[in-house]
Order: C-alpha cells, then structure tokens, then sequence
C-alpha cells in the first residue's frame, strides 16, 4: 500500500477522471486501475475490481486488467464470494489466506487456482444513489493487508466514493432522461396512429385506443410497433418527436 497518497491526491485525481471519462463504464475502469496502482507497493502487484449493483440484480464489473476481471467473475459462477458480499451488504471482507478461509470453500479453490492468496473488498459508501458498490484487492501473497493497508484502503475508497456517487448519479439521470425521452417518442407514434385510425373509421379515440390493443394482444407486439405499423401502411413514414 502505498501511504503517501493523501486524500487531496486521491480527490483530486478522482475529479479528473470525472471530467476525463464519457461515461459510468469508463470512469469505473479508470478509479480499478488508479486504485491498483495506488494500493500496489512493497508487498507486490494489487489487482483491482470493482463490483457495482444497480437494479438490485443488475451487476458491473470494471477492473484494472484481465486478471482482476477474471477473478471478479469467479465470484458470479458461484453466486457469492468476499467482493459480492461486501457490494451486497455494505461491509468489509477481509480474506488474509484463502489457503486457510472456511467461509467460501468453493470459491477459494478455484481462486487458489488463479494464484490469488488474499483479497480485501471495501464496500464504497454511496447514499442517495440506487446502487451498491464495492472495491476488490487481490493479492498473489497472504497476510499482505495489514492493519495499516485494510486502514489505508479504508480511507481510500472513503475518498473515491465522492466521485463514484456523482458517476452513479449522473448515470440514473441520464437513464432515466434516456428512458423519458423514448417514451415520449412512444406516445407520437401511438397518438399519430389513433388519429389516423379515427380519420379512416370515423371512431372516437377510445375506441382507436383499444383496436390498437387488441391488434397489440393478438399479434404480441408492443403498442408502439403496431401503431408504427399503423402510420407506415398510412403513408406516414418515420415519425420525429419534437422536444423543442
């Protein structure tokens, strides 16, 4: 671990991945590859991952090279491992010899395997963002974390969950932008539809609502592709919602 890395350090370097980065996805393999490289020291190499739950089953993985992505997902074939349950429950696992853990005897076999003796998973602090998040230490030697490294990697991810929330954040706006913006687009489509049905039957719009539906339920298409339908056999051709 490497101790001189202040929190100013740690902070500032975060916020510049903030700006750096285009999105969520990019930002976390950035912070798995800054953290390794800031948690790496005299003890030898630290792999880094970062497991990030949203959706409640909703799983991302970025980590700071092949390896660690390997050894993250060891953890999702077994359903449960130090980094899931860390994420998952808000605590901090701590594995000093997998050569001598009891808790996850499957996964540690296979993680021996993979030339992995101990790991640490801090979880990230998160609060007001629908996700949960954790940072995942692998090391090929045991016993390398320390009182002095599981504090040092404490204060670490304390630093680095600032940026992450704000990722977080900003990531479920744009989605839920994203996800307003389609329906909207919905909602032209299915409205031009109801107003051709009308013109054509002579109907009232509850009445186009619902042939809209029952052409929906018998075909198994979604509403919008039935009335996209609708439109084009009309002439009407593609459809542009106007947000101006």
């Amino acid at each position: 671990m490497d101790s001189r890395l202040s929190e100013a350090d740690v902070v500032g370097r975060v916020q510049d991945m903030l700006l750096d980065t285009q999105d969520v996805q990019d930002f976390l393999e950035e912070l798995a590859r800054f953290s390794a490289e800031s948690m790496s020291g005299p003890h030898g190499q630290i792999y880094s991952g970062i497991t990030l739950l949203r959706h409640r089953s909703a799983a991302t993985v970025a980590s700071s090279g092949e390896h660690a992505q390997a050894l993250d997902e060891i953890q999702y074939q077994f359903g449960d491992g130090p980094c899931l349950r860390s994420c998952r429950e808000g605590v901090l696992v701590h594995v000093p010899d997998f050569e001598l853990d009891t808790e996850f005897p499957d996964y540690n076999d296979t993680v021996l395997k993979n030339g992995i003796r101990s790991v640490l998973a801090v979880p990230f602090e998160l609060p007001g963002a629908d996700a949960r998040a954790g940072l995942n230490l692998y090391s090929e030697k045991p016993n390398v974390f320390d009182a002095a490294a599981v504090e040092s990697a404490i204060s670490y991810v304390r630093q680095a969950s600032k940026g992450l929330r704000l990722a977080v954040m900003l990531a479920q706006r744009n989605d839920h932008a994203a996800n307003l913006r389609r329906a909207m687009e919905s909602r032209t489509i299915i409205d031009t539809a109801v107003g051709i049905i009308i013109a054509q039957n002579r109907c009232s719009q509850e009445d186009a609502i619902n042939l809209i539906k029952s052409a929906s339920s018998t075909r198994n298409l979604k509403l919008r592709d039935v009335a996209a339908a609708i439109v084009d056999s009309a002439g009407g051709g593609p459809l542009t919602t106007h947000f101006e």
